[in-house]
């Protein structure tokens, strides 16, 4: 599969387990193990995905970002594992690198759908910078924002 589809289709995958993850911790707390079970595998979709995207941008800077986000979620879920809290808080500020790679990710896109393209980076933006509502409640939020991105992902991979 080209390495743009690619991306879309995980980055699908992504904002549909996000979507569950949200509620589940809003409701349960951050170390409920089925949301940590998914948020380990959305460490895992989050490597698929930059391979994906990193071999269709061919983007240095994405290439160079990318490794230390994906690093620093993998160090918060891993925190939560262990038991500490401030994983939570780990995972949130590492969010906010989302929509400086998905900026590359719009600029490749711009070419295929303008408007769905300008949907995606907006909603990416605005779930990753709400996250951080989710750890005093307001998870519904970042649910909205990540809403609209796996529409604008599913409008995008449709025409690529």
């Amino acid at each position: 599969m080209h390495g743009l589809k690619a991306g879309l289709l995980g980055s699908i995958a992504a904002a549909v387990i996000i979507l569950a993850i949200l509620p589940a911790v809003a409701n349960y707390g951050v170390f409920y193990p089925p949301a940590l079970v998914l948020m380990t595998i959305l460490v895992a979709i989050a490597l698929y995905v930059y391979f994906s995207f990193k071999r269709a941008l061919g983007e240095r800077w994405f290439s160079r970002l990318g490794p230390p986000v994906i690093a620093a979620s993998a160090a918060g879920v891993l925190m939560l594992w262990l038991g500490e809290p401030l994983g939570a808080g780990v995972i949130a500020i590492a969010y906010f690198g989302e929509p400086v790679l998905g900026y590359f990710v719009y600029r490749k896109l711009l070419s295929t759908d303008k408007t769905w393209a300008a949907i995606f980076l907006a909603s990416a933006a605005a779930y990753a910078y709400t996250l951080p509502a989710v750890l005093i409640g307001l998870w519904h939020l970042p649910f909205v924002a990540d809403f609209a991105k796996l529409i604008a992902l599913i409008k995008l991979a449709q025409k690529v």
